[in-house]
């Protein structure tokens, strides 16, 4: 068997395939990025770095994530760029690090919201250290800054750790509001351009999602128009509700009930119910 042969096949094809990119933001990293970002916000429930200073992680935070954007986004190392495209990631990178006071501030909103809404929570401990909603939301609000940012690749892949870790599917160009509730988690899904308010409380198997996919004249998709709905504040999406189109919103106060399919606007305080008939037939004991 000639390896050699099959490994030089193999590597032209991928080439020929995929255009080929070498230089991309590294798994490992993204990994890294998550647990010093968690750190930084929560340093008193995750030490990242074995007891040093919480300004080390820090830097190594601002290091590693210079060093990732400039691989997004210019799909080379940092050391290998210009000095203008260096200059571009530690902007990047510093514009992260200094926002890190306020997305600490919607965390700890999204964790008063829960612990306040949810009568299975115990308290702040359990529901940071055990709520899957929790992470993903944060890993979220993290990638979300670098998506406004214009930074390609690397905040979908931090999203995409947080839905392989947790089920939870945020994608990170979505917007998402103050103090949000996600019980559960297990196959919510939040497209890029869903648009959900403040104090909405969203439980598991939820799908905010796309109607249709418009197509320009060429037949290609119009990849920047709103596809995903509305979320006014205040509203409840119980469990395996799916909602879809960009021009559907759900107004403020309302209760999507379990299993709702909803692809037109609801008007505010609306309750949607999914309504079926449940039969149960007792059996006799000797049959």
């Amino acid at each position: 068997m000639d390896t050699q042969a099959i490994a030089s096949h193999l590597l032209q094809q991928s080439v020929c395939m995929f255009k080929g990119r070498i230089c991309h933001p590294e798994p490992r990293a993204i990994r890294e990025i998550i647990e010093w970002t968690r750190a930084a916000i929560l340093p008193n429930y995750f030490d990242a770095e074995g007891g040093k200073h919480l300004s080390h992680t820090l830097d190594r935070l601002r290091a590693e994530l210079a060093e990732q954007v400039h691989r997004a986004t210019y799909q080379s190392c940092l050391s290998s760029g210009t000095a203008d495209t260096q200059k571009r990631a530690w902007e990047t990178a510093d514009a992260y690090i200094e926002y890190l006071p306020q997305l600490q501030s919607l965390v700890y909103e999204d964790i008063t919201e829960t612990v306040n809404g949810d009568p299975a929570a115990t308290g702040c401990d359990e529901v940071i250290l055990t709520y899957p909603g929790i992470f993903a939301l944060l890993v979220y609000r993290a990638a979300n800054v670098l998506y406004r940012h214009g930074v390609p690749l690397l905040p979908r892949m931090m999203t995409e750790y947080a839905h392989r870790v947790t089920g939870v599917d945020l994608h990170p160009g979505a917007t998402i509001g103050r103090s949000i509730m996600i019980d559960h988690g297990t196959g919510i899904v939040v497209g890029e351009t869903a648009v959900v308010g403040n104090h909405v409380k969203i439980y598991q198997g939820v799908t905010l999602g796309a109607l249709y996919f418009p197509k320009d004249e060429e037949g290609e998709y119009q990849r920047h128009v709103k596809r995903h709905p509305t979320v006014e504040d205040y509203v409840i999406l119980y469990a395996n509700c799916t909602v879809l189109g960009g021009e559907t919103v759900i107004g403020h106060h309302s209760v999507i009930g379990s299993n709702a399919w909803v692809t037109q606007s609801v008007l505010p305080y609306s309750k949607v119910i999914y309504e079926a008939e449940s039969v149960v037939r007792t059996r006799n004991a000797r049959s």
